[in-house]
């Protein structure tokens, strides 16, 4: 008679200390920092590893001198494992609601653009709403945010016109004029809108590639590029308005990017520009694949009130 595990998907045969393994030495890239991490020794890991590739039939990591790599079939192990340990937190969290309990853990990263207003709004609900959920929040670059919502290293990603990527599913986003930054003693502060032509008689400050506004702003400045007095290429969000609040130059803006530190809001305005192309898209993405838990559906209804909020605006503009 064959053995029924024997029929068995090779992906059902993983049990749980190697899926935790695997995770471990795919995130530390290191045999030796994921068993301090798991508190085993690097030879029982090594070992886990070892049997897990041989159940599997081929490599799973290449041991370079800077350290352990996926290879191609352990990319697909990667995005197996991940998706597996996130419904797995779904299906607990699920579990616990039954029972009253709304705890777990939530991994919010967003860029810097949105740390002045409506990132300690959305967090001010989340508190407010799941006052045991652990909360782990970083600010970071486009690229960054894509990298780690695919690795499963974060729940939930915010930011400006995101390119679109396969792995990743947009869940709500909503539409913000891009503008020209300045103090409020600048020539231009007064006017409802400025074209690029008036904006390019003064200095400027512009964003370096590692921004998603540098897409949004290099086709409006790329017919005026002899013309540019630019004083500095950042990719800084924060330098940027103090460099705009010391007089240095002018910037360009979503209006949410004023106030990342507390009174540049009362310093500075955001006049915007006069032109059809001068919109960014904030959006919040999840990995295409996972199954979201119950707490991740709710927080991101609530970004979705407080980009209504913020706008001013009913449901036809935030989805």
């Amino acid at each position: 008679m064959s053995d029924p595990l024997a029929r068995t998907p090779r992906m059902m045969r993983l049990h749980a200390r190697g899926i935790s393994y695997f995770n471990a030495v795919r995130e530390c890239r290191s045999i030796r920092e994921a068993a301090r991490r798991l508190n085993v020794t690097p030879s029982a890991l090594t070992r886990q590893l070892a049997q897990m590739e041989a159940e599997i039939g081929a490599p799973l990591f290449d041991r370079l001198p800077d350290g352990m790599v996926l290879t191609e079939v352990g990319n697909i192990m990667a995005r197996h494992i991940v998706t597996v340990m996130q419904d797995a937190a779904r299906t607990e969290e699920q579990i616990n609601a039954l029972s009253g309990r709304h705890d777990g853990r939530l991994r919010i990263m967003a860029v810097e653009g949105i740390a002045g207003q409506l990132l300690p709004a959305l967090l001010g609900r989340i508190i407010a709403a799941f006052p045991s959920v652990e909360l782990h929040v970083e600010v970071g670059a486009p690229k960054t945010i894509v990298s780690a919502l695919q690795d499963g290293r974060v729940d939930l990603g915010i930011a400006f016109s995101l390119a679109l990527h396969p792995e990743l599913r947009r869940v709500a986003v909503a539409h913000f004029p891009v503008g020209a930054v300045v103090r409020t003693d600048h020539p231009l502060a007064g006017l409802r809108t400025v074209t690029i032509e008036e904006c390019i008689a003064y200095r400027l400050i512009l964003p370096t590639r590692t921004l998603s506004l540098y897409r949004v702003m290099e086709p409006m400045l790329r017919p005026w590029q002899d013309q540019l007095n630019v004083v500095l290429h950042t990719g800084s969000i924060e330098l940027t308005n103090r460099m705009v609040q010391a007089g240095v130059g002018l910037a360009f803006q979503s209006p949410l990017a004023i106030g990342v530190q507390p009174g540049q809001e009362e310093l500075l305005r955001h006049v915007p520009l006069r032109d059809t192309r001068a919109v960014t898209d904030l959006g919040a993405y999840v990995r295409e694949s996972r199954w979201l838990p119950p707490l991740l559906e709710t927080v991101i209804e609530e970004l979705r009130l407080e980009l209504r909020r913020i706008q001013g605006v009913g449901d036809e503009r935030v989805v």
